[in-house]
């Protein structure tokens, strides 16, 4: 008996052609089945990481801000504890602080113009020294013959004309 059933499968083996590609497909596909399966539960367990991960920053951010308005609401009653316990300011004792604030400000800024002033003169003041150094230097290199050439010296004598000119129109 064992024999005729081991002949009957081996006739149905043989009579069944199998192709090799659709069992490749098939196994491909069952490991990607199998793989996706596997991914799924830790993709949607990556994301619910973060998920919980931006609610708890979200919750922390809350909590700090809640802290911080406490802070600021305890600040604001103590201040007007104290506040609450003295008597209002006397209108010209504002006056006079507001008056002695505006002239401090004013004298520091007027002392800053006057600095600022003095050091722009003194630059003015260094600039025409130099440039008064310079036209001299200019013609005693020009007193050397032969230190330039006669185009040189055509274009040198014309800017020392423009010198002179605004040297005297200056001073």
């Amino acid at each position: 008996e064992l024999e005729s059933r081991a002949s009957a499968l081996s006739r149905r083996h043989a009579s069944t052609d199998y192709d090799d590609t659709n069992i490749d497909a098939n196994d491909q596909n069952a490991q990607s089945d199998q793989t996706e399966a596997v991914e799924k539960p830790y993709s949607s367990l990556y994301e619910k990481t973060i998920q919980y991960n931006r609610e708890a920053s979200t919750l922390a951010a809350e909590q700090q801000h809640r802290e911080r308005l406490e802070q600021i609401e305890m600040l604001h009653q103590k201040e007007q504890k104290v506040f609450d316990q003295l008597p209002p300011l006397d209108p010209t004792v504002t006056c006079d602080a507001i008056h002695q604030y505006l002239s401090t400000t004013s004298q520091f800024l007027n002392s800053y113009i006057a600095d600022a002033n003095a050091s722009l003169e003194g630059t003015s003041h260094k600039l025409s020294v130099l440039e008064k150094q310079m036209s001299l230097l200019e013609s005693k290199l020009e007193s050397i013959p032969g230190l330039f050439s006669e185009d040189e010296e055509q274009s040198v004598n014309a800017t020392d004309q423009d010198n002179i000119i605004d040297n005297v129109a200056e001073g």
